[in-house]
């Protein structure tokens, strides 16, 4: 399974949805997934819940995660920074909760909250929205038992995959890194094993055919001109790559991109 790590740069997103992302990631922000209508599967690390109407999943920061939609719907997905939690930042940053999901029968004041969130909206709408998630942390909180991750081994994490994700268009290689961050390399390399079910090469990769993607959706740069752009070193090389991770090739991925667009 490829695990992607997303360098977000906005403190709040918001964004509602007929169905979740099968792209298993992480990030250093929450999310908080509400289902209005629909089922899904969610997976944090290791766990899995079942999804129906009126539940509520969450991630904390660095947990991997992702969805299976077993029936479209409605989905509200909310993606934001510690930052924004009022005196708890620090301790939400650091820690994973027990677990991750909250029945639709454990709490009416969530559906009343999450309504509140879906009707937002003028100029304030940001600002609203802030406050309704931290009024939402402070229900969610007090019922979840928090366990503090390794702080060394997590600040190593971040800074690893913070340069990766910089430089991954680059000749980048294991040794490079090692030496721009002064850590082992077999540390490195153990890190990435260990958080991302991945080898070192098998990342940069992950992240370079994100990359791609977004340029075969987004633009008509030439695939040849992408495979360069993102960092292969031959088109056979970026096509062998691409072919692995998404089960087809780039021209057949840009072509699938370009007839859903026309549909919708």
């Amino acid at each position: 399974m490829d695990i992607v790590y997303e360098n977000k740069v906005l403190t709040m997103e918001y964004m509602l949805s007929d169905e979740l992302s099968t792209l298993a990631h992480l990030h250093k922000e929450l999310e908080v997934v509400y289902v209005r209508q629909g089922k899904s599967i969610a997976y944090a690390d290791k766990n899995s819940y079942l999804l129906n109407a009126g539940d509520m999943f969450i991630t904390f920061p660095n947990q991997v995660h992702y969805y299976r939609t077993v029936q479209k719907g409605e989905y509200m997905i909310l993606i934001f920074s510690p930052d924004i939690i009022y005196g708890y930042s620090a301790e939400i940053s650091k820690s994973v909760p027990d677990k991750n999901y909250f029945a639709s029968l454990e709490s009416a004041e969530f559906k009343e909250l999450f309504g509140k969130i879906y009707t937002a909206g003028g100029e304030y709408k940001n600002l609203n929205i802030t406050g309704y998630i931290n009024v939402m942390m402070s229900l969610v909180l007090p019922r979840l038992a928090l366990k503090t991750v390794n702080a060394e081994n997590n600040s190593a994490f971040y800074n690893v995959i913070d340069f990766c994700t910089h430089n991954f268009k680059d000749d980048i290689t294991l040794d490079l890194v090692a030496e721009k961050l002064h850590l082992s390399k077999y540390y490195i390399s153990h890190l990435i094993n260990k958080r991302l079910k991945q080898n070192f090469n098998e990342y940069i990769n992950s992240l370079r055919i994100a990359e791609a993607c977004n340029l075969l959706r987004e633009s008509d740069t030439k695939i040849a001109d992408i495979s360069e752009d993102v960092g292969f070193g031959t088109i056979r090389s970026f096509n062998r790559a691409f072919k692995l991770v998404m089960g087809i090739s780039p021209a057949e991925y840009r072509s699938n991109s370009n007839a859903l667009k026309k549909s919708t």
